[in-house]
């Protein structure tokens, strides 16, 4: 009887647990939704930082006169973007992150991030994400470098744009699936590091850890990348310029 009693505590505990921990730590309240927008000012180039720890983000040019049109939408206020821009000596810093780093357990969970950026403003990128599904479609912005760290989540780069500088790309794989896109007409150079090396990039020249597309040597234009590989796969695909 004693032992029974202690497994009925210990079971009507663990119930009274998750469903505080669920329903309570993680009440998701009202689904919201907003529009920032950022005007450029008089920044000549801006450095854009974001972060998302969970979600999904979603990038590409616009055809508005302001720098930034961002469209955010979820159900957990913790999640938040906190937005943050400041210029210094004609240089915008532009900050977007996510307030709090925690996990939830339902699938109910949203959080969606839509970034429009002005297509003539030289940007500098440096994102991080986490687990989510993600859409980068850079071919519309005039792209000066990019950073970028991968989670758990899938992700979908495009660099086919018809870009006026050289780029510099540094990026390190996670252990979701991410499709790099790249033109074929433009000279790109990679730099493969990492344990793992479950990188498929056909069309490319080897030599030791460098990967050259066949109009390299021939290109105005570079695209210099640096890779470090991850427990995910990557597909680096040459395409046609957008």
């Amino acid at each position: 009887m004693k032992n029974r009693a202690v497994i009925t505590f210990l079971f009507i505990f663990t119930i009274f647990f998750l469903v505080f921990f669920l329903f309570g730590c993680w009440n998701t309240g009202d689904f919201i939704e907003e529009t920032v927008t950022v005007d450029q000012e008089e920044a000549h180039k801006v450095d854009a930082m974001i972060i998302i720890y969970k979600g999904d983000l979603q990038i590409s040019g616009g055809n508005q006169q302001s720098l930034l049109i961002s469209d955010f939408s979820y159900n957990l206020k913790k999640w938040a973007p906190e937005v943050t821009y400041a210029v210094k000596n004609g240089e915008g810093i532009l900050k977007i992150i996510q307030k709090e780093n925690e996990k939830g357990l339902f699938n109910s969970l949203i959080n969606h991030w839509i970034l429009a950026f002005n297509p003539d403003i030289p940007l500098g990128l440096d994102i991080s994400i986490g687990n989510g599904e993600n859409l980068l479609d850079l071919s519309a912005i005039n792209l000066s470098n990019l950073k970028m760290a991968m989670g758990s989540g899938d992700a979908i780069i495009d660099l086919t744009g018809d870009y006026q500088e050289n780029i510099t790309v540094y990026l390190i794989g996670g252990i979701g699936h991410t499709t790099v896109n790249l033109p074929e007409d433009v000279g790109v150079r990679l730099l493969i590091k990492g344990v793992f090396n479950r990188i498929k990039c056909d069309g490319f020249n080897q030599i030791g850890n460098f990967y050259y597309n066949s109009t390299f040597n021939f290109s105005e234009r570079k695209i210099y990348i640096t890779l470090i590989s991850g427990l995910g796969m990557i597909d680096i695909n040459l395409k046609p310029s957008g």
